[in-house]
Protein backbone atom coordinates (compact mmCIF):
# COMPACT_ATOMS: atom_id res chain seq x y z
CA UNK A 1 0.00 0.00 0.00
CA UNK A 2 1.35 3.38 -1.00
CA UNK A 3 0.45 6.21 1.35
CA UNK A 4 0.70 9.80 0.14
CA UNK A 5 0.70 12.67 2.64
CA UNK A 6 0.51 16.08 0.93
CA UNK A 7 2.01 18.98 2.86
CA UNK A 8 -0.54 20.84 4.99
CA UNK A 9 -3.53 18.51 4.37
CA UNK A 10 -3.83 16.90 7.77
CA UNK A 11 -4.65 13.62 6.03
CA UNK A 12 -2.86 10.83 4.25
CA UNK A 13 -4.30 9.27 1.10
CA UNK A 14 -4.13 5.89 -0.57
CA UNK A 15 -5.90 4.00 -3.35
CA UNK A 16 -6.78 0.39 -3.88
CA UNK A 17 -5.80 -1.59 -6.99
CA UNK A 18 -8.95 -0.38 -8.78
CA UNK A 19 -8.40 3.32 -8.05
CA UNK A 20 -10.83 3.93 -5.19
CA UNK A 21 -9.29 6.64 -3.01
CA UNK A 22 -9.27 6.62 0.78
CA UNK A 23 -8.02 8.99 3.48
CA UNK A 24 -6.91 8.72 7.07
CA UNK A 25 -6.50 11.77 9.31
CA UNK A 26 -3.12 12.59 10.82
CA UNK A 27 -3.42 12.55 14.62
CA UNK A 28 -2.51 15.60 16.75
CA UNK A 29 0.77 13.94 17.69
CA UNK A 30 1.66 13.47 14.01
CA UNK A 31 0.97 9.74 13.84
CA UNK A 32 -1.15 7.97 11.26
CA UNK A 33 -3.54 5.15 12.10
CA UNK A 34 -3.10 2.91 9.07
CA UNK A 35 -6.15 0.82 10.00
CA UNK A 36 -8.59 3.77 9.97
CA UNK A 37 -9.29 4.54 6.28
CA UNK A 38 -12.40 6.30 4.96
CA UNK A 39 -13.70 6.67 1.40
CA UNK A 40 -12.91 10.09 -0.13
CA UNK A 41 -16.03 12.05 -1.07
CA UNK A 42 -15.31 15.54 -2.55
CA UNK A 43 -17.38 18.35 -1.02
CA UNK A 44 -17.02 21.09 -3.66
CA UNK A 45 -15.28 21.94 -6.96
CA UNK A 46 -12.06 23.21 -5.34
CA UNK A 47 -11.89 20.11 -3.19
CA UNK A 48 -12.50 18.00 -6.31
CA UNK A 49 -9.58 19.63 -8.19
CA UNK A 50 -7.16 19.05 -5.31
CA UNK A 51 -8.34 15.47 -4.82
CA UNK A 52 -8.02 14.80 -8.56
CA UNK A 53 -4.36 15.87 -8.42
CA UNK A 54 -3.75 13.64 -5.40
CA UNK A 55 -5.55 10.74 -7.11
CA UNK A 56 -3.45 11.12 -10.27
CA UNK A 57 -0.23 11.16 -8.23
CA UNK A 58 -1.30 8.01 -6.38
CA UNK A 59 -2.12 6.26 -9.66
CA UNK A 60 1.31 7.15 -11.04
CA UNK A 61 3.00 5.82 -7.88
CA UNK A 62 0.94 2.60 -7.93
CA UNK A 63 1.69 2.05 -11.65
CA UNK A 64 5.40 2.51 -10.99
CA UNK A 65 5.07 0.00 -8.15
CA UNK A 66 3.22 -2.46 -10.41
CA UNK A 67 0.14 -2.56 -8.17
CA UNK A 68 -2.41 -0.60 -10.19
CA UNK A 69 -4.46 -2.87 -12.43
CA UNK A 70 -7.19 -0.72 -14.01
CA UNK A 71 -7.02 -0.78 -17.81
Amino acid sequence: MIIYQPEGHGCAYSIDSEGTMYFSPIECDGTLNTTDWNFVDPMDELDDEILTEIHEQLIALEKANGTYFVA
